[in-house]
């Protein structure tokens, strides 16, 4: 028995459905990325005999059954579609589904520029420490000695001094090297010999501090250090400050040092000396010594340098994840210049040394030393000192400061932790701290921005995701002090789109988020408030815009979950805010294009798909929540009609088909699109992609055509705009192109249309149509067919042996969607067979056989 009759036989029996509307959709498969899966086989309503074995006998099959083949589940036609695309050469699209809804991605908020390495920049924080600061100021608590330039003549003192040679300052005693620091005091601009000369004195002295000589007392030495802090030689500053730091000082000294440190660090050309030695690790040992709550200004610089080090091209990791971010989705669009849809989970791992390979190297360096040196678990520890503290009283001042800079620099760690695995283990510990100081800061917008703006980029590693995902449900609490005030600053739209940013990626990774999410009652409510509000708003900025991108993402990975998606189409305001993005977004993009104006399309369009896939898996709630998406079914029909009768590109047609695909599962659905003339939209639709390239907006739109010809009242209009033609030449492009899938739904939008007996009548009557599609049908069922050539080479070839490995499972899975194709051609066959046959023998109530009971419907797109 052949492989085709083996398939049908599991098949033979069917339980007949009870009316004639689309069946309710089953509960969805698990969607896994590897398309070899398969899934559960639905039972069918029962075949009747047939009285034409024309074709069939052609092929050699058995003719005593009839009817169509077992309806596909929309898991499985989309797990196909996955794979095709997958095989498909030039760009691809990544379909990453969970039963049948869809996540949705966006790229990472833009991260606001500075003109240089500033402490605040533009952010105003009362009370802050200057950016700029001398050091004049800083001495020891000794009185030091009167400050002289250095003898230019050769009359020197009495006792001999050493020269500029290293041999001899080895052999000097500390005093001496203190004597000759001193005849620096003061000194400002210097020559490279001079700079050479004062160096290797402090290396010198450094060595002799190490070994922990207690020949003088600390007042000592510092007061032949701090004559330098002037210099204007970064070289010569750091020197200074390693000796500061190896004295292992506090107070004002440790800010001292810290501060000469900060001074080079804001000059991105002096990051190469931090390369020569250890003035990273000994920070790190003087921070040790520090609280952020008693020396709050000695951390504000260290981690202000720590962050300049370890950020130097955190802004070209931005612009490099968007451009890429923003690549890979034009590569996939209509080439029009603008951002397409997101259907993908963002793209993480991006590999940025090709972008900057020499910054990023020394970068990752210093990163890698600093994570070494426990700078990670000292910056939790001083954030939990900090939280503590703002549990009990509000934050002000230079702890709060502290906070900003301790926040800013744990994110420029967060920009390279992907390479450091160490690093990335420590950054998680951080998560639930950074939360903490997150609700520490309420009121604090500027603050508050940047512990958000860290977290945000954490929740990009998949670890720290893990980490971040168990505080769904309080990072959503976040939001309510934002939709309190009245107007939405620059800052505070920053901040909620960065925490949509976070949880958008929270709610892609994990389920467990998306039901805590939901089923906390006060994080749903400020997430409809802040909706509501910003939709309210003329979108005249692209930070509004951004935000609102980020907050409707969160809404459409949410409602990924089944449960969680049912829930959301009677939540109070949620329709009324998508409808009213989706039209008044559509004529903004009307009168002027833009890249945010199109996401925001897309990111609207993608919850709607999502939410519109679960409305029918559950009894409709009595009464429904005032302007819940249950309650305005008919509208949001008619506006994706209005939206797709004007759009002009392919990507936003692709994803409007798409939520087509679930809505019109709906009968109500069906019947308010097509009174807004949506069967002519989706007929010309197909008319022009019927030899186009565009192979997503083809297969979606003969998805949303099978399921709107469910209806019987849609099928004589259908052959008025001769779709019956239309679908004749989809089956021979496909068959042409051995597009099974393809091919296979096609054949369901026949099997539809030809239920209805008139119209079937008709078609016989014409003839053309229905023997091309016969004659099509009969030659490509032919196993024959597939396995010519097959055999041709039987040799033993040691070269192909590894080639035909790798394509084996393609072939494989080319075989498994060409029987399943088989099966409903198979019986779409026997109809038209059957059909002919009525007619021949003129049955005079043929046309009042209408079999609706076994309408296929696509459950999902």
């Amino acid at each position: 028995m052949s492989l085709l009759l083996k398939r049908r036989s599991r098949s033979e029996t069917r339980s007949k459905p009870e009316i004639p509307v689309p069946e309710k959709p089953k509960q969805a498969e698990a969607m896994v990325e590897k398309p070899d899966k398969k899934m559960e086989k639905p039972t069918h309503s029962i075949r009747r005999p047939h009285a034409s074995e024309q074709n069939l006998n052609k092929l050699g099959l058995s003719s005593n059954t009839g009817g169509m083949g077992r309806r596909k589940t929309s898991a499985e036609l989309i797990s196909e579609a996955k794979m095709f695309l997958g095989e498909t050469p030039g760009p691809t699209i990544s379909l990453l589904n969970t039963g049948g809804a869809r996540l949705v991605s966006t790229r990472r908020p833009i991260t606001p520029r500075e003109s240089g390495r500033v402490l605040y920049g533009k952010v105003a924080l009362a009370g802050r420490p200057p950016s700029a600061f001398s050091m004049r100021y800083l001495q020891n608590e000794k009185p030091s000695t009167p400050r002289q330039l250095p003898a230019l003549s050769g009359s020197g003192p009495a006792t001999p001094m050493p020269t500029r040679n290293g041999a001899l300052l080895c052999q000097s005693s500390t005093e001496t090297l203190i004597e000759l620091l001193k005849q620096h005091s003061g000194l400002k601009d210097c020559c490279a010999e001079t700079v050479q000369h004062i160096n290797a004195i402090l290396q010198e002295l450094y060595k002799r501090v190490r070994k922990q000589e207690r020949s003088f007392k600390r007042g000592f030495i510092l007061g032949g250090l701090y004559g330098l802090v002037e210099c204007s030689s970064p070289r010569v500053l750091l020197a200074v400050a390693r000796v500061v730091l190896a004295l292992r000082v506090t107070g004002s000294n440790l800010t001292g040092a810290c501060k000469l440190i900060f001074k080079v660090a804001r000059h991105e050309q002096h990051d190469s000396l931090f390369h020569e030695h250890d003035v990273l690790e000994l920070l790190i040992d003087g921070l040790g010594h520090a609280s952020p709550l008693d020396e709050p200004e000695a951390c504000i610089y260290a981690y202000g340098c720590i962050r300049f080090l370890t950020a130097s091209s955190a802004q070209e990791r931005d612009d490099a994840l968007n451009r890429n971010w923003i690549g890979l989705e034009e590569g996939l669009g209509s080439g029009n210049g603008l951002p397409v849809a997101p259907v993908s989970a963002p793209i993480l791992a991006i590999s940025t040394p090709t972008i900057c390979p020499r910054k990023l190297t020394g970068q990752q360096t210093l990163v890698s030393r600093l994570a070494r040196h426990g700078a990670v678990e000292l910056m939790i520890l001083h954030l939990q000192m900090l939280n503590e503290a703002g549990a009990t009283k509000k934050l002000h001042g230079p702890p709060l400061h502290t906070l900003y800079q301790l926040s800013a620099a744990m994110r420029a760690l967060a920009d390279v932790c992907q390479q450091q695995q160490r690093l990335q283990l420590q950054l998680q510990l951080a998560c639930p701290h950074l939360i903490r100081a997150a609700e520490v800061s309420m009121g604090e917008l500027e603050v508050q921005a940047n512990v958000v703006r860290t977290l945000s980029v954490l929740s990009e590693d998949a670890d720290c995701c893990e980490a971040l995902h168990h505080y769904a449900a309080r990072i959503g609490l976040l939001l309510g002090p934002s939709c309190a005030g009245g107007q939405c600053s620059e800052r505070l739209l920053a901040v909620l789109s960065r925490l949509g940013y976070m949880l958008g990626n929270i709610l892609a990774k994990h389920e467990s988020a998306r039901i805590q999410y939901f089923h906390n009652d006060v994080a749903m409510e400020y997430l409809l408030n802040v909706l509501e509000q910003l939709n309210e708003r003329t979108p005249t900025s692209v930070a509004l815009l951004d935000a609102q991108i980020k907050l409707i993402r969160v809404v459409a990975n949410m409602s990924v979950n089944s449960e969680v998606g049912a829930g959301l189409g009677n939540v109070r305001s949620l329709g009324s805010v998508l409808l009213t993005l989706l039209s008044k977004t559509h004529d903004e993009l009307a009168r002027k294009r833009s890249p945010e104006q199109q996401e925001l399309l897309h990111a609207t369009l993608g919850a709607l798909h999502n939410l519109c896939f679960y409305q029918d898996k559950q009894e409709a709630i009595q009464p429904l929540a005032q302007g819940c998406l249950q309650s305005l079914i008919d509208e949001l029909s008619a506006s994706l009609a209005r939206v797709l009768s004007s759009s002009q590109t392919v990507v936003t047609k692709v994803e409007l088909a798409r939520v087509l695909g679930n809505l019109t599962r709906n009968e109500q659905a069906r019947r308010c699109f097509c009174e807004a003339g949506g069967l002519p939209l989706m007929v010309q639709q197909l008319t022009k992609q019927a030899a186009g390239q565009d192979y997503e907006l083809r297969t979606c739109a003969i998805g949303v055509l099978v399921n709107l010809l469910g209806d019987g009242e849609q099928r004589g209009p259908f052959l008025q705009l001769r779709g019956a033609e239309l679908l004749s030449l989809l089956l021979r492009g496909a068959l042409e192109q051995e597009d099974w899938f393809l091919a296979n739904i096609v054949c369901q939008a026949l099997w539809n249309l030809l239920i209805d007996g008139q119209c079937a009548a008709n078609l016989c009557q014409s003839g053309s149509i229905l023997d091309e599609v016969s004659d099509l049908l009969a030659d490509y069922l032919d196993e024959e067919r597939l396995t010519t050539g097959d055999n041709d080479n039987e040799e033993d070839d040691p070269e192909h042996e590894e080639t035909e490995d790798n394509e084996a499972e393609t072939e494989g899975e080319s075989d498994a969607l060409w029987e399943d194709f088989a099966l409903v051609a198979t019986d779409l066959l026997e109809r038209i067979q059957n059909n002919f046959d009525r007619q021949q023998q003129a049955v005079p109530h043929a046309a009042d056989n209408n079999d609706d009971d076994n309408d296929v419907f696509i459950e999902e797109m």
